[in-house]
C-alpha cells in the first residue's frame, strides 16, 4: 500500500484544508484539487437533500485501488479522496479529490480520471430526495471511466430469462479432482441484482472489488446441445452452476462490451470455462464439447442495480 495514497469512506462533514494539507510536497510543482456539493437541482427538478450509502469495505478498497491505478498511469506524487455517506444538504461536499503532481497537467488529467471512475465504479448509492417529495435512487452511473461520457453502444438484449440460480457456497473452488462441497443450488423466480457485487445470496457476492464473475451467464441453446449430446433430456439447467439461464442471445459477442437486459445495464468480462466437473454431471466428454462454441458461458460485472424476473 502506498502511504501517499489515501482513501476514505466518511459520515462526518469533509474538511477541505485538511485533506489538502496533505497533499504538500517538496517535489510537487502543482496540486489539483475537486470538491463535489450537493446541488439544489437535477434534470429540471428541485432537490431538498440527498443520502448516500455505502459498502464500506468494498467501497474503500475499490477507491484505494482507483487512486493507485491513476496514480501510476499519471505520475502523480500524492493523492486523497474521500466520499460522503448519510443524509447531505444543499451546498455540502459529497466528495473531494485532490491530487500533487510535478506538472499541472498531469495533475488535472488524474484528478479528472479519478473523479469520473469514482462516480463510475465505487459501489455508492445516492437517494435524491426531491423537494416535491419524489424519492430515487441513484446507483454507480453507466458513464465510460476513460472519458466521462455516456456511452453511445448499451443495446439492450432481445432474450428471455428462463431461469435463475445461486448458492451460498462454492461446490467446486479449491477442490478440482476430490469430492463437490456440499453447498446446493436454488432455483429463483426473481433476483436483486447490487452494481459492483453480485447478486444477493449468492456466493460471489462481494467477492472482491471489481470481481469479473459478479454475475454469470449461460445460454438455453448451450443447455440443450448438451442435453442432445449426452442422451439427458431431463439434466437440469442448475447443474451448471451459472446464474442466469437465457434465450435467444450470442454471449460471445459480449464479451468487453455492454448490455442492457431488463433494464439493468451489465459489461461482458470473459468466457466462463467448464470445468472437469461437468464430466460427472452429464458424461465423459462433456467438459470438451463445452468448451467449444463458447457454451461455457459469459462472466459479466454488474453495472445498475435492480431485480431480473424469470419470464414464462
Amino acid at each position: 500500500m502506498n502511504p501517499m495514497l489515501r482513501f476514505s469512506i466518511s459520515d462526518q462533514a469533509i474538511d477541505p484544508a485538511a485533506l489538502q494539507a496533505f497533499l504538500h510536497d517538496p517535489a510537487a510543482g502543482a496540486e489539483v484539487c475537486f470538491d463535489g456539493r450537493v446541488r439544489n437541482h437535477n434534470e429540471g427538478r428541485a432537490v431538498g437533500s440527498l443520502e448516500y450509502q455505502a459498502y464500506p469495505a468494498l467501497a474503500e478498497k475499490t477507491g484505494l485501488r482507483i487512486l493507485e491505478e491513476e496514480a501510476a498511469r499519471h505520475g502523480i506524487l500524492r493523492g486523497i479522496a474521500v466520499q460522503r455517506t448519510g443524509r447531505l444538504e444543499i451546498g455540502e461536499s459529497a466528495v473531494w479529490v485532490g491530487v500533487a503532481s510535478a506538472h499541472r497537467g498531469a495533475a488535472f488529467d488524474a484528478a479528472r480520471a479519478i473523479m469520473e471512475r469514482l462516480k463510475y465504479e465505487l459501489p455508492v448509492w445516492k437517494k435524491e430526495i426531491y423537494q416535491d417529495g419524489r424519492v430515487e435512487w441513484v446507483g454507480p452511473d453507466s458513464k465510460s471511466a476513460e472519458t466521462g461520457r455516456d456511452r453511445e453502444d448499451c443495446p439492450d438484449w432481445a432474450a428471455r430469462l428462463e431461469a435463475i440460480w445461486i448458492s451460498p457456497g462454492h461446490d467446486f473452488r479449491g477442490h478440482p479432482w476430490g469430492d463437490r462441497g456440499g453447498h446446493g443450488i436454488e432455483s429463483l423466480g426473481e433476483v436483486a441484482c447490487v452494481a459492483g457485487m453480485g447478486l444477493k445470496g449468492d456466493r460471489y457476492f462481494g467477492f472482491k472489488p471489481d470481481f469479473k464473475g459478479q454475475v454469470t451467464f449461460l445460454s438455453a441453446e448451450a443447455v440443450d446441445a448438451v442435453r442432445e449430446r449426452f442422451g439427458i433430456p431431463d439434466l437440469s439447467s442448475g447443474v451448471f452452476r451459472r446464474n442466469l439461464i437465457v434465450r435467444g442471445v450470442d454471449l460471445s459477442q459480449w464479451v468487453g462490451k455492454r448490455f442492457r437486459f431488463q433494464g439493468l445495464v451489465f459489461e461482458g468480462s470473459e468466457e466462463c470455462r467448464p470445468c472437469p466437473w461437468m464430466d460427472q454431471v452429464a458424461g465423459a466428454g462433456a467438459e470438451e464439447f463445452m468448451k467449444s462454441g463458447f457454451r461455457g458461458g459469459l462472466r459479466a460485472r454488474i453495472r445498475t442495480s435492480g431485480t431480473l424476473r424469470v419470464q414464462s
